[in-house]
């Protein structure tokens, strides 16, 4: 099985199918949409980075169902009228029922990360119910295209409880992340607005796509709780004491990957939070993450786990790797509070490789 990366006519040709499949695929939910995002988030939290195949849990797919949905099947409140709030339709006929299985638990609990998931039996159910929705609808519907299947992506066989993404398929996914996930939110919000039933209650709202994907703001203060005395009330960034509360950051930013795991957030003033900004920090800092989270490993798990927050190390260590990986390679720039910006260069690569190595 060969683990060669796909070359650049490969990388171009699957964008192509990428677009076509968008342009002529059969939608009549958006649940396509949602397959294709959660497809390209989990080849990030991967370790493929080359060109092997990648084995994803169908279980998999339907916890980031669950997780787009979340937000989705709050009612969309037409500008002055919040009386006439209603769930937007994401179906050509009834409402998608993944939606409708998001709406029943949404409205029993107030937040999704820690109300839930506190809730093991309810959580379990949901998964169950949207995993089977999963594995009937979409997964073996993605890739037919009007007359004809396009199965370029993975083989469509209908059995088992998980699919293995194609050679190549996982690093396209990874290098073409931002492109093919916004390419998937565009699509969606336009399938939302030209449904009938969603006409009169959007009418011509422009924020549509904030509504569908943008993510409200978390409550951060169980982060604040921990973090606090792990870094002794200091900032991680410039070891300055901590003036107030201090900012929860994001050490991979939020506009790189939206996704909130706990071994993340790190504590920061407000100075290096806001220089900082949407750029990555400095190789030093890098490995001061890795360390922190090695060396407390058990600490960390302890305390995530006391609060019912979503957290998965490796998975966290796999989303960093890829981060630093693509500002390699697009030429891009981190954060150095010495020179404010500087090139990235390799030598990220040895420190993830000693950090692993490492006892």
């Amino acid at each position: 099985m060969t683990s060669r990366p796909p070359t650049s006519d490969e990388q171009i040709a699957f964008l192509a199918n990428i677009q076509l499949l968008l342009d002529e695929g059969q939608f009549v939910a958006s649940y396509k949409f949602a397959l294709l995002i959660a497809l390209a988030d989990l080849a990030i939290e991967s370790e493929v980075d080359d060109g092997r195949e990648l084995e994803i849990p169908i279980e998999k797919i339907a916890e980031k169902f669950v997780a787009y949905y979340w937000r989705q099947a709050a009612p969309w409140s037409p500008a002055g009228r919040a009386k006439d709030a209603v769930v937007l339709r994401q179906n050509a006929g009834k409402q998608a029922e993944v939606l409708t299985r998001v709406f029943e638990v949404r409205e029993r609990v107030s937040a999704y990360e820690v109300e839930v998931r506190r809730n093991s039996r309810e959580w379990r159910s949901l998964i169950a119910k949207v995993k089977h929705v999963v594995a009937v609808m979409p997964l073996w519907k993605l890739q037919t295209l009007k007359g004809r299947k396009l199965e370029f992506l993975y083989e469509n066989r209908e059995r088992g409880t998980a699919i293995v993404l194609k050679p190549g398929v996982a690093f396209n996914l990874r290098q073409f992340h931002p492109l093919v996930t916004g390419l998937a939110r565009s699509a969606w919000a336009q399938f939302v607005r030209q449904l009938g039933a969603n006409h009169d209650v959007l009418g011509q709202a422009v924020d549509l796509e904030e509504f569908l994907f943008g993510t409200p703001r978390a409550d951060l203060s169980d982060y604040r709780t921990i973090l606090g005395p792990l870094q002794k009330d200091q900032c991680f960034y410039c070891d300055a004491r901590l003036r107030g509360r201090g900012a929860v950051d994001h050490f991979v930013p939020w506009r790189r990957y939206p996704v909130d795991l706990a071994h993340n957030f790190v504590l920061a003033d407000d100075g290096c939070n806001s220089r900082k900004s949407d750029l990555l920090a400095d190789v030093p800092f890098l490995e001061r993450w890795l360390r922190r989270n090695e060396d407390a490993k058990d600490e960390l798990t302890a305390s995530f786990i006391a609060r019912h927050l979503p957290f998965d190390f490796d998975v966290s260590r796999q989303v960093t790797r890829w981060a630093y990986a693509q500002v390699e390679h697009t030429g891009g720039q981190v954060w150095a509070p010495e020179t404010t910006y500087k090139s990235l260069g390799g030598e990220w690569r040895s420190v993830f490789d000693l950090s692993r190595s490492s006892p």
